[in-house]
């Protein structure tokens, strides 16, 4: 399991997905949006609260798992 994720506002959290290979789905409910990651040849979307204040580590790891990263992955986005 990964040590020291940080807590993330919004929009630094989707940069970090951008880099990990996460693209702008459509827009959700209110004030979230989805973000799609193709993975195994399956299709991964999540939602993601852009008015949430700050997500907590252990959120912003929940995520992450969400889109299929593995420990090695969420370590190099997150340099």
């Amino acid at each position: 399991m990964p040590k020291n994720i940080p807590s993330l506002k919004p929009k630094e959290l989707i940069r970090i997905l951008k880099r990990g290979g996460c693209a702008f789905h459509r827009q959700g409910k209110g004030d979230h949006q989805l973000y799609l990651r193709h993975v195994g040849g399956r299709k991964r979307i999540v939602p993601i609260d852009m008015g949430a204040g700050e997500f907590a580590p252990a959120y912003v790891l929940r995520i992450l798992r969400q889109f299929g990263f593995t420990d090695h992955e969420i370590v190099d986005i997150l340099k």
